[in-house]
């Protein structure tokens, strides 16, 4: 099996970039100035979330994936790909959606509306009133629905039991089949380091400190929870924990306080530095409260550092509650602070459920097992297609 990416732009990743004309790159252009230019009609639309138009995506050249026998789409969102081109690709495709963007009228994460249950018809949360186009809404996920229906050969793939369920839910795939095959988490990259007190005190970490890690991209922002961070750190002070440090890692937009000295590792984009410093844990918090699946946490699981987090999306499908982390109930600030608790008073507990998660991590999200889920299903989409072609 010989596999390329097609990439929008390369951006260092080994790959192709969409061939576009130069007619076509003026008009992608126009497109992404008119783009901008579309958000001024909408007054009230959250900026602290993502949303993507999509009207005026980019376009691309079919004859490149002319040679292939299988196209496999990944995130599409944004000005990316332009939906309403994908029927001239002849071959059958196979899209993994991660997150709710393909089966809304644009956003992203859902958070606690279900309106794209019911083509996301009246007031949209995210976008508020327009000042034109009252049924924008409705109108988006309207038109990405036309395009995907008239898609000869799709086939979706979500990276976690609960996404599947909530496309399941919504009106944009009537009919389609939907397979669930979890994300792939590198477990040679991602593993226990060797000598975690040396990457400590290179951290400033001081010597006998129970460590908690937390990051994300954009760990402050609405669905990172990441405002949980220093209430539940305070809860642990009030109940007289004193000898903590905070790690983190990742985009903060916003300088907090904490009540615990604290490392600040900032952007890594060495996957190699990056597990270290999970390594360098004895937990991961994780307060997200919308996720597929969290890449955090898998990544946090397989260098044996248990997390705590909340009853979020497809979280509870990497940690396992009482097995290889500890779940609280979304929002619930007491019991999440319980179960730091529990991690730093319990030293057993934790190396119990860091063994349980490093095997979880093996047997269930490394590559080979990914991949060879991904095998199966190309092997069974390509001979349905040709079957029915």
């Amino acid at each position: 099996m010989e596999s390329v990416l097609l990439l929008r732009r390369r951006k260092g990743i080994n790959g192709l970039e969409i061939k576009r004309s130069a007619a076509r790159r003026a008009t992608d252009a126009l497109r992404r100035h008119l783009a901008h230019g579309f958000n001024v009609l909408l007054p009230e639309r959250r900026r602290d979330l993502p949303f993507s138009l999509n009207v005026l995506g980019m376009g691309f050249d079919t004859a490149q994936m002319e040679e292939a026998d299988l196209v496999h789409l990944h995130w599409i969102g944004g000005r990316t790909v332009d939906f309403t081109r994908l029927r001239h690709i002849r071959r059958p495709l196979v899209y993994t959606l991660h997150d709710m963007f393909a089966c809304t009228a644009g956003c992203h994460c859902t958070m606690d509306c279900d309106r794209f249950r019911d083509e996301c018809r009246g007031l949209c949360p995210q976008l508020g009133t327009p000042r034109l186009l009252h049924s924008l809404p409705a109108w988006l996920f309207s038109r990405k629905h036309r395009a995907f229906r008239i898609i000869p050969s799709l086939t979706l793939v979500t990276p976690s039991l609960w996404l599947k369920k909530e496309v399941e839910k919504g009106c944009m795939f009537p009919g389609r089949r939907i397979v669930q095959i979890y994300n792939p988490v590198d477990t040679d990259l991602f593993r226990p380091a060797e000598d975690r007190e040396a990457i400590r005190a290179a951290l400033g970490i001081p010597s006998g400190a129970f460590v908690i890690a937390c990051g994300a991209t954009g760990l402050f922002n609405p669905v990172k929870g990441g405002h949980f961070i220093p209430l539940v750190l305070e809860e642990l002070y009030r109940r007289g924990h004193r000898n903590l440090h905070l790690l983190l890692f990742g985009n903060q937009e916003k300088n907090v306080e904490f009540p615990f000295p604290g490392t600040n590792a900032g952007f890594i984009t060495d996957m190699k530095e990056l597990a270290g410093l999970y390594s360098a844990a004895d937990m991961f918090l994780n307060p997200t409260l919308q996720d597929v699946l969290s890449n955090v946490a898998l990544e946090s699981m397989a260098c044996k550092t248990p997390s705590v987090t909340f009853r979020t999306g497809g979280v509870p499908e990497v940690v396992l509650d009482g097995r290889t982390g500890l779940v609280a109930p979304q929002g619930d600030l007491h019991q999440m602070a319980g179960h730091c608790e529990r991690l730093i008073r319990d030293r057993d507990l934790r190396l119990a459920l860091a063994e349980e998660g490093r095997k979880h991590a093996e047997q269930t999200f490394s590559y080979p097992v990914i991949a060879a889920q991904h095998a199966a299903l190309y092997e069974e989409t390509l001979r349905e297609y040709r079957r029915e072609g």
